[in-house]
């Protein structure tokens, strides 16, 4: 049994990168300097945590905020729920703890590997055949 959580997130990764690895890719082939693909993976990856995140939790936030309070509530936030007045969206952090910390990770290498590509070779995309292929 796969976890809900890692089923979601891969299939919101897939269904947002899918249109995005092709227009970056028609992007890399068409700009001389293939900084255009750099810019669009960046600028999708914002539009993605934004949307993804901002707009379900803002629309849940809305609706817990009209909502009564309950018993049912109560036990299942038990551990927060003597802190709150009224009733509150809560998100558990056990799982975001841990797609942040992958995030971070992942970050850091392909920041390593640009930083490096451009030391060697003097830019981040293109270049020598081996090269690009090492990457």
């Amino acid at each position: 049994q796969i976890p809900d959580m890692v089923t979601a997130i891969t299939f919101v990764a897939l269904g947002t990168s899918m249109p995005d690895l092709f227009a970056s890719k028609g992007a890399a082939q068409e700009d001389p300097t293939a900084d255009a693909s750099i810019v669009n993976v960046t600028g999708s990856n914002s539009v993605n945590v934004f949307l993804g995140l901002g707009l379900p939790w803002t629309i849940a936030a809305i609706y817990w905020e009209l909502q009564e309070r309950t018993p049912e509530w109560e036990d299942r936030y038990s551990k927060v729920s003597h802190k709150i007045q009224g009733i509150a969206f809560v998100v558990e952090g056990r799982d975001l703890g841990f797609s942040v910390l992958v995030f971070s990770c992942c970050c850091v290498v392909g920041l390593a590997v640009l930083s490096l590509k451009r030391r060697v070779t003097g830019f981040e995309l293109g270049g020598p055949v081996g090269v690009k292929y090492s990457v």
